[in-house]
């Protein structure tokens, strides 16, 4: 194997043992079987992934339970594009999972890309589409492209009967899905934000033909048909359980990745499957030097459910991950062939800054980039209040990507001839890639298991989260006032400083503190991710830091009735955070007690 270690005088005798023993021949002999099977959540090709993978920790000797949850999933089967009014022939068209399955007619309006990426966030304030008026009857056609999540609601409640969405993808639209359901099945009081209307993909140039005639003095007018399956299906989870035997505590690391796939799916996620497989591997034949346990798990439904296996995780077994889950980290499209940097794609909390970045830089020797979590992934642990590393890893360099042509995705190492298309097959895998990213992610992983005071920096936690609060005070101005915010934390910030340096001193007994580290985090995280509560989940559409404060954004485009009204929404919500941030600060003083 040629990849080398960038640096192995950092590493602890026990972490080199680990990284050599980190071999292709187990994740290559996964890919190989999984380059055959389309593994769609609900049918039988991911049912035999389910059975290769619990194979194979039989074979190795690992301990596992199987789960066979009935999940929500929206299989897209098949979408038609008539033009009634022009000669066309259009190329490869896809209906999202999540549409509905129905034909409509009506004339077409292009209503642009919707201000920018709908999973990213955008520096306008203002909503998608907010500079469009009644679509009462007509069809919508979108630049957004398999962005839609946020853009299918908002152009459904100003009447649009069906939406048509140009991808970027010269030959084909990549696959995707609309809901934004987080987990696939709304709660009761959410099945209104399933979308109700028929979605169409078509690729760049027939996107390109349509806005033309929709915009000529003629205008367009199209019938769409979609067909798609959409109900409880049974899917299997598998999780697989390394026991630290030196443990005395149920503290557990969380590694998971999903299995499920658009068609063969190989950089999306099968280099996942077969890197949580080599990574158990390593693991189990050296769990009698781990101080804490290992849970490896495989989801189905990442792709037609909105991450559904993992959300029936995080749903079944709640109390137990919000007492002893210490981390969870996400293993999605690692090992992409020519995947070479670490700085636009993978992302952590901020408190795992510090060791994700040392171990790049120790096994790699590449630079890397903090990315702000996003809501995407199989981040179903936010709610929780889990730290988080990794969800993409590696990435192809943007000037390699440029140079190909290659347009923004989120996955498969930014290749975008791969992600959520038929091309996504075996040689867009690169087999010292994907060594050297399963490296990365046993170091990380033992960094956490066989810590004796838990990596995680929490005053570098609530001083991003002062920041960004900052920036939304300076956004604010007059309007209105987060400096009980900022000085909560700014003190929040002195208090931990002073906990982390006792507790690296020795003045803390390691358990207590770990248990305060991990208590920490559970507020500081669920401030920074999310704005539901702890066992809810928040859609699946983009989010800012620090989301319940992040309205203040819009106060620079709102009349002055409207400020009056946001500033109640923030005021109250500033209330919350503070009463939360006085909590966290208890926590420490409960240990200086």
């Amino acid at each position: 194997m040629s990849q080398q270690v960038a640096d192995r005088e950092a590493l602890t005798s026990l972490e080199s043992t680990l990284v050599d023993s980190v071999s292709i021949d187990e994740p290559w002999t996964l890919l190989e079987a999984f380059s055959t099977l389309t593994r769609l959540s609900g049918t039988e090709e991911e049912v035999e992934a389910a059975e290769y993978i619990t194979s194979r920790l039989d074979e190795l000797g690992v301990e596992y339970d199987r789960y066979d949850p009935e999940l929500f999933i929206s299989q897209p089967h098949n979408a038609e594009l008539t033009t009634l009014n022009k000669e066309f022939e259009p190329g490869p068209l896809k209906t999202v999972s999540f549409s509905a399955s129905t034909t409509v007619s009506g004339s077409v309006e292009y209503v642009g890309s919707a201000g920018g990426d709908l999973l990213d966030s955008s520096d306008d304030p203002h909503d998608p589409y907010h500079d469009i008026g009644d679509l009462t009857g007509k069809i919508a056609l979108t630049a957004a492209g398999s962005l839609s999540i946020r853009a299918t609601n908002i152009l459904e409640e100003k009447g649009a009967i069906g939406v048509i969405a140009i991808h970027k993808h010269e030959r084909e639209p990549h696959n995707g899905i609309a809901t934004p359901i987080w987990g696939g099945a709304p709660r009761l009081d959410e099945k209104h934000k399933v979308p109700d209307v028929p979605i169409i993909n078509v690729n760049n140039p027939d996107g390109q033909t349509l806005r033309e005639w929709a915009e000529s003095d003629e205008g367009l007018t199209v019938e769409i048909s979609t067909d798609l399956t959409t109900e409880w299906m049974p899917c299997p989870v598998v999780v697989a359980t390394v026991e630290g035997r030196a443990a005395e505590t149920d503290d557990f690391v969380l590694i998971h990745g999903h299995y499920d796939s658009w068609y063969v799916g190989i950089t999306d996620n099968a280099t996942g499957d077969a890197g949580l497989l080599e990574t158990v591997r390593v693991f189990n034949e050296h769990r009698d030097d781990l101080n804490r346990n290992l849970r490896v798990a495989w989801w189905p439904g990442h792709s037609t459910g909105r991450y559904a296996g993992s959300t029936w995780y995080a749903d079944e077994f709640a109390l137990d991950i919000a007492e002893n889950c210490v981390a969870q980290v996400n293993m999605d499209s690692p090992g992409s062939k020519d995947a070479t940097k670490y700085t636009d794609m993978s992302c952590w909390t901020p408190d795992a800054h510090q060791l994700v970045t040392d171990t790049i830089d120790d096994i790699t020797g590449e630079p890397s980039a903090e990315n702000h979590p996003f809501r995407a992934g199989d981040y179903s642990f936010d709610n929780l209040g889990i730290t988080g590393f990794f969800m993409l890893s590696s990435n192809i360099p943007a000037e390699e990507r440029e140079q190909r042509g290659y347009h923004s995705v989120g996955g498969c190492g930014g290749n975008s001839d791969a992600w959520h298309v038929s091309t996504d097959t075996l040689e867009k895998a690169g087999k010292d890639e994907l060594v050297r990213d399963i490296r990365v992610y046993v170091t990380s992983l033992l960094r956490v298991l066989n810590a004796e005071i838990l990596p995680f920096d929490h005053a570098r936690h609530a001083r991003k989260i002062a920041d960004t609060v900052q920036e939304y005070n300076t956004i604010a101005g007059d309007n209105f006032d987060f400096t009980p915010t900022i000085e909560e934390l700014q003190s929040l910030e002195s208090d931990i400083v002073a906990f982390q340096d006792a507790a690296h001193a020795g003045d803390i007994e390691p358990a207590v503190a770990n248990d305060t580290i991990t208590a920490l985090s559970r507020v500081l995280t669920r401030l920074n991710l999310v704005e539901c509560g702890q066992f809810e989940q928040d859609e699946a559409t983009s989010r800012d830091p620090v989301p319940r404060l992040a309205p203040a954004q819009k106060f620079p485009i709102l009349d002055e009735n409207d400020v009056r009204f946001l500033r109640v929404q923030l005021k109250r919500e500033q209330n919350m955070v503070v009463q939360e941030l006085r909590k966290a600060k208890e926590l420490i003083a409960d240990v200086n007690a």
